[in-house]
């Protein structure tokens, strides 16, 4: 409740004046696929134009970006083409310029000098023109309404998703297999007034049905009164956004990702639902500063209240190098003011004010910190790792049971061996036996069931390989294999209170159960208009439920079409 008021206060405080608007360039691209239309592709494509070192080094691991942001990335892009400083082929710079249309509203392009076509382009033979042209992508809204001061768009997609599990091995259970369906709407409310407020719901409604698997949706809220045979699962974003002098204040429903990986992140990742959070980022040159505190959500009956509090600052040096740490603490029991400092040490601060504190229980508030790095000693190849300790000192005992920390690594390559219009990364993550674990129950870190930071949770390891070649501007074909272990612990599992105080932490504990999964894939994407994905994959599973000899061989196929309306 005390947070909730807090977010009164600021918007009563912030509410400016409204002078002339660049449409809705505050908004942030969202992060999840499965919320949105286009990002996946948007962030991609912004990374590959960074790793072939065509943009200047940002702050990729402070995420999301603004709309604003991607589009002068964009039109930085389009410029030095149009001025002959870099080379594009020609299935980039049709990328380009349908991105470049489709975020047409997030900048006037008039007042920057880019001529905007009047109808779509294809591919053509001659690439200047392709270059010189920005198509304009059709009508985006269902409806908008404008003014010399804002302007509100109302946008409405759908998408059909299907899911079939084929077990052709399975050792002693039941296989779980069929089909599962996924109808999904996705309403989007959003708008700007002036340069300095913007505002943004976005919603994906889904209908489940068929062959109903657990492990999908997992948080996402239930609508019940709706529910027989068909199963109903939401999630949403929504949020204000204010830009001040110095820095951007958001508040509101969101979600954050920090950190180098490509995969997935250690520290704070995309991967839970959207939080309720106040945040704050500035920034300066190539140096982004974040500060959030949000709200966290348990399923356990007894957390009430639990609450989330991090600041990050990465900077990109040369162009090649970029450096960032960043530090969270999740705490409950009572809201503490403390952490909303955002130029706080909570490696410092979390002494004094747990301890303080009567209603903290066992050693105090869950404080993390990470550090991490990109590289690219030349064009077109980059080298990236993030280290992630919770508690304990590994320097002095790197073995000991509270010595809890993750590490992660990958290389991504663009063009390899001259191979025009493909991608390939690799990226490996281990999180040791106790990591992300706490013996306050309150203090896990975790929103809802779903862990903070990496997916694969607590005493497991991850290998993830993806080659990714693009044939035409809307054709991509996709080859991806990962191997995923998980030893006998998990988020949930503290270590044993009745254990020696010298007890050591074990490497994938007990019986590792593994999973191996070789997928093919294929992705036609229009941008602005519908998207198609399709793959097949084959699954190895072992040691099930970390049982020995419990096994299980599947093939998976996925398919999915989105579609904004109208397009």
């Amino acid at each position: 409740m005390i947070l909730r008021s807090l977010l009164i206060i600021y918007f009563a405080m912030f509410v400016p004046a409204f002078p002339t608007p660049q449409a809705a360039s505050l908004i942030n691209v969202p992060l999840k696929s499965e919320l949105s239309d286009f990002n996946r592709e948007t962030y991609r494509f912004i990374h590959r134009l960074l790793n072939k070192r065509v943009l200047p080094g940002i702050s990729r691991g402070s995420l999301p970006l603004t709309r604003k942001q991607v589009v002068s990335s964009l039109l930085e892009v389009y410029r030095k083409q149009e001025n002959s400083e870099i080379t594009l082929s020609t299935i980039d710079q049709d990328r380009l310029n349908a991105l470049l249309a489709f975020y047409r509203e997030a900048f006037e392009f008039s007042n920057v000098g880019v001529p905007v076509a009047n109808s779509v382009q294809g591919n053509t033979e001659n690439s200047s023109e392709a270059a010189t042209q920005i198509p304009d992508s059709g009508r985006l809204h269902v409806m908008t309404m404008a003014g010399e001061d804002y302007r509100f768009s109302f946008d409405l997609r759908g998408s059909q998703r299907v899911i079939t599990h084929l077990v052709d091995n399975l050792s002693d259970e039941q296989p779980v297999e069929g089909n599962m369906l996924v109808t999904t709407f996705y309403p989007h409310l959003y708008g700007q007034a002036g340069e300095t407020f913007a505002f943004t719901t976005d919603i994906a409604h889904r209908f489940v049905y068929g062959e109903i698997f657990d492990d999908f949706f997992p948080d996402e809220t239930k609508i019940r009164q709706l529910e027989g045979g068909l199963k109903n699962r939401t999630a949403i974003n929504a949020y204000l956004k204010f830009r001040l002098p110095w820095l951007e204040l958001q508040l509101g429903q969101d979600t954050l990702q920090w950190g180098p990986g490509y995969h997935d992140s250690l520290l704070i990742s995309k991967n839970p639902l959207a939080m309720d959070m106040i945040k704050l980022q500035a920034k300066y040159k190539s140096v982004t500063f974040t500060a959030f505190t949000g709200i966290l959500e348990d399923m356990a009956t007894d957390i009430n209240d639990k609450y989330i509090s991090g600041h990050r600052v990465e900077g990109y040096f040369w162009d090649r190098f970029g450096f960032g740490i960043s530090e969270v603490v999740v705490y409950g029991n009572r809201f503490e003011p403390g952490y909303l400092n955002p130029v706080n040490i909570y490696l410092i601060n979390e002494q004094p004010i747990s301890r303080a504190d009567g209603r903290v229980d066992g050693s105090g508030d869950n404080v993390l910190m990470s550090v991490d790095m990109r590289l690219r000693p030349v064009d077109d190849f980059e080298i990236y790792g993030e280290l992630m300790v919770d508690d304990g000192n590994p320097a002095a005992n790197f073995k000991h049971w509270d010595t809890k920390f993750g590490i992660l690594g990958g290389i991504y390559l663009t063009d390899p061996f001259g191979i025009p219009d493909t991608d390939f990364q690799v990226e490996y993550a281990f999180i040791n036996q106790y990591a992300y674990t706490h013996v306050n129950p309150v203090n896990v870190y975790k929103h809802f069931t779903t862990p903070i930071g990496h997916q694969i949770g607590s005493d497991a390891d991850n290998l993830w390989l993806e080659l990714r070649h693009r044939w035409t501007d809307k054709l991509e074909t996709v080859f991806g294999y990962e191997l995923e272990r998980h030893g006998s612990g998990n988020i949930d599992k503290e270590h044993p209170a009745d254990a020696p105080k010298d007890d050591i932490w074990t490497p994938l504990s007990g019986i590792t159960q593994s999973e191996h999964r070789l997928s093919v894939g294929a992705n036609w994407v229009v941008i602005g208009k519908y998207s198609l994905y399709a793959e097949w994959a084959r699954v190895w599973r072992r040691n099930l439920g970390n049982r020995w000899n419990v096994y299980e061989n599947a093939n998976e196929i996925e398919a999915k079409f989105l579609s904004r309306i109208p397009w």
